[in-house]
């Protein structure tokens, strides 16, 4: 049952990563080079507009449920596989997966909130668009790399099982 339990938790920390860094990467590739094709007050209000809606249930549940699957992935992994040899491969794509839940919280979600504040129709929008795609895309970027790879690593960790 344990084992049963590990390997469902492992499986829908990968899909959570991978849907999560997924997200990101779109928005690196697509969505920012958009974005820098418009004006800044124009920037800043689609943005503005998409950060409103990720923080609602569809969204929040892949990114909270995927960190607390991959936190109990690398502690089943760690309780029932102490000898097995996919345990560091588990855990490294739960830690990974974790990283980039942090970048988020640490790097994003900040940058996000003062991007809030802004009024596109004053004068400082041009200023504060460049500052937030700066370190906004940069953190993006991170964290679709650590959750792409959490979740290849975490998927590779399950195929020993089959």
């Amino acid at each position: 049952m344990t084992e049963l339990f590990g390997t469902a938790v492992t499986a829908a920390a990968a899909v959570g990563a991978g849907i999560t860094g997924g997200v990101y990467f779109t928005f690196t590739t697509i969505v920012f080079p958009a974005l820098r094709l418009r004006s800044a007050p124009e920037a800043v209000a689609v943005m503005q507009r998409v950060n409103e809606k990720a923080v609602r249930a569809p969204f929040m549940i892949v990114f909270f449920g995927g960190a607390l699957a991959a936190c109990a992935a690398a502690v089943t992994a760690l309780l029932q596989d102490a000898g097995a040899g996919m345990v560091p491969v588990r855990v490294i794509g739960a830690g990974l997966t974790v990283a980039s839940f942090i970048t988020t919280i640490l790097f994003n979600v900040p940058r996000n909130n003062a991007l809030a504040r802004i009024r596109p129709s004053n004068g400082d929008s041009a200023d504060a668009w460049r500052s937030f795609d700066a370190g906004w895309s940069r953190a993006n970027t991170t964290r679709a790399t650590l959750a792409i790879l959490g979740s290849a690593f975490l998927a590779s960790s399950l195929v020993s099982r089959f």
